[in-house]
């Protein structure tokens, strides 16, 4: 299957899946939403499968790891902190590989970093007092998820602009997606919070599996 056909694929599972949410199928999300990452994997090799690099091989560990923190989240609270911890390593990945994928090393900038920073603490304020005995491992994730959208943020005039932007939207809509999820779960009940969630993470892994791959 050519990568052409395989970011349709995606897609398509995508819709079928949002069509599962609207109309409280588990059924439907028990059959589409562990197949969302395992067709990213296979585009990434379609995509390079004469030419693998490191950026290549970070980015299958990232996807890989965020599929595992799928699965662990299909099972409800039992293994929620699991599913944090998978995305957690998934985050370290992404940050290990953007700092990588430049021509030039970052550096650390604070005008263009004060719009994350000021995101996060009001994110924590709200937060983290209804996480209760979650409260360690939400922020250090937290911390991991911002840390991840900053350095993407100032990859700028370091990489392609084509990756820069790909990158740096899939991030903020990452950003977005576990916030509404960490939102809904331990502050409010958000209508409509599993479209807002899966529509951001979906678009935010094609976005920086697709901003990685126009830098390679």
């Amino acid at each position: 299957m050519t990568p052409k056909l395989l970011k349709w694929l995606y897609g398509l599972v995508g819709m079928v899946h949002l069509l599962g949410i609207v109309f409280n199928n588990q059924e439907i999300l028990n059959a589409t939403k562990p197949f969302l990452m395992p067709i990213l994997l296979y585009y990434v090799y379609q995509s390079q499968i004469e030419q693998v690099t490191l950026n290549t091989i970070l980015l299958w560990i990232s996807l890989v790891f965020a599929w595992l923190g799928d699965l662990a989240l299909m099972q409800g609270d039992t293994y929620f902190l699991l599913g944090v911890g998978m995305f957690f390593m998934a985050q370290l990945c992404y940050i290990f590989l953007f700092l990588k994928s430049v021509e030039e090393p970052i550096k650390l900038k604070f005008l263009p970093l004060l719009p994350y920073l000021l995101a996060g603490i009001f994110l924590f304020y709200i937060l983290l007092p209804k996480t209760d005995e979650l409260l360690i491992p939400v922020f250090i994730y937290g911390l991991s998820l911002i840390g991840m959208a900053g350095i993407a943020r100032i990859r700028q005039g370091r990489t392609n602009i084509k990756s820069y932007r790909y990158v740096l939207i899939g991030t903020l809509l990452f950003l977005i997606s576990d916030s509404l999820l960490a939102l809904n779960k331990f502050v409010w009940d958000i209508p409509y919070a599993g479209i807002g969630i899966m529509t951001t993470y979906m678009g935010a892994q094609i976005l920086i599996t697709e901003g990685v791959l126009q830098d390679n």
